[in-house]
């Protein structure tokens, strides 16, 4: 009688109990706040298992979450707005990451659009990141058109950088920590037009840009995605109050990356974890500026399902 009520009491428990979901999370400055669960792998294990990788290309993201191989995922919100809006059935769940995008230069001073006409402009991956889709905004809002009076060419960060040093690219946009690698290495080299400031310029308001965002697939239980969610702030939280620990262990991920420049941009960088429900309104409003300057930047985005709530 007993090992028939214990059966159907394990019979009554969620099977995603006893489940393992991927998370993919790009290899770069969003590794800060997963530090802690990369240290401790128990951080990574809630009400259920989580299994994390690493990837290194947009396109290798995308794939894994068509496929149905990434159940969670970290991704520019542009490129996330961008996938569902093309029937990727994915929801934002929160935002970790704001800010932190950079023009930056040897040359003159850089201190609007206009400084930029004529020029190529080297920044990360592909069309549609969060510092492309506001540079795009900021040109079409200005009457220029991209491709003809400004140019992007899309590279990985570390050769943005190299670039730079090499005199090959007189300007690069890249997220931290790349921006501070380009001046810590490149002589003459300066930080211009933060991304909240070109925001300013393209809107005249001002406003934290919802930089990176944690995506879940849309039939995941929610019960897991609020584990999850929960797991990753506190990870977050534990990384920012260790960040030497924190920059060490970022560092051998990314390939021997300067210590003390990753500390420097862990504290230029917005690391601040805000759950859907309660940025709803500003992404809204964040991704319809964009969408209204150039259609192409959001597509046919239905916020009814974007959102995980």
């Amino acid at each position: 009688m007993r090992k028939i009520l214990l059966v159907a009491i394990v019979g009554l428990l969620p099977l995603f109990l006893f489940a393992t979901y991927t998370f993919i999370n790009p290899v770069g400055p969003t590794l800060v706040p997963i530090a802690s669960m990369l240290e401790n792998p128990e951080l990574a294990s809630g009400e259920a298992e989580y299994e994390i990788h690493l990837w290194r290309s947009v396109d290798e993201a995308i794939s894994m979450i068509v496929t149905g191989r990434a159940e969670i995922s970290l991704l520019p919100v542009t490129v996330g707005a961008q996938l569902a809006a093309s029937g990727v059935d994915i929801r934002l769940a929160a935002v970790a990451m704001w800010n932190g995008f950079f023009v930056v230069s040897r040359a003159e001073e850089i201190n609007s659009i206009h400084d930029l006409v004529n020029k190529d402009i080297y920044t990360l991956q592909a069309p549609g990141q969060t510092g492309d889709a506001i540079l795009r905004g900021l040109a079409e809002g200005a009457g220029y058109t991209m491709g003809k009076d400004i140019r992007t060419v899309y590279v990985a960060g570390p050769e943005a950088v190299q670039l730079l040093a090499a005199g090959r690219a007189e300007v690069i946009m890249v997220p931290e920590p790349f921006a501070s690698l380009a001046v810590f290495r490149v002589d003459g080299a300066r930080k211009h037009l933060p991304v909240e400031v070109m925001w300013k310029q393209l809107t005249g308001s001002k406003m934290d840009i919802p930089t990176s965002g944690l995506f879940v697939s849309a039939d995941l239980d929610e019960r897991v995605v609020d584990d999850f969610l929960t797991l990753y702030e506190k990870s977050m939280e534990l990384s920012l109050k260790n960040t030497d620990e924190t920059a060490a262990l970022v560092s051998e991920k990314m390939g021997d990356f300067p210590i003390p420049v990753l500390k420097q941009a862990i504290a230029s960088t917005g690391y601040v974890f805000k759950r859907a429900p309660v940025i709803k309104e500003e992404v809204t409003y964040y991704l319809d500026t964009l969408r209204k300057l150039d259609p192409e930047i959001v597509g046919t985005l239905e916020y009814e399902n974007f959102f995980a709530e």
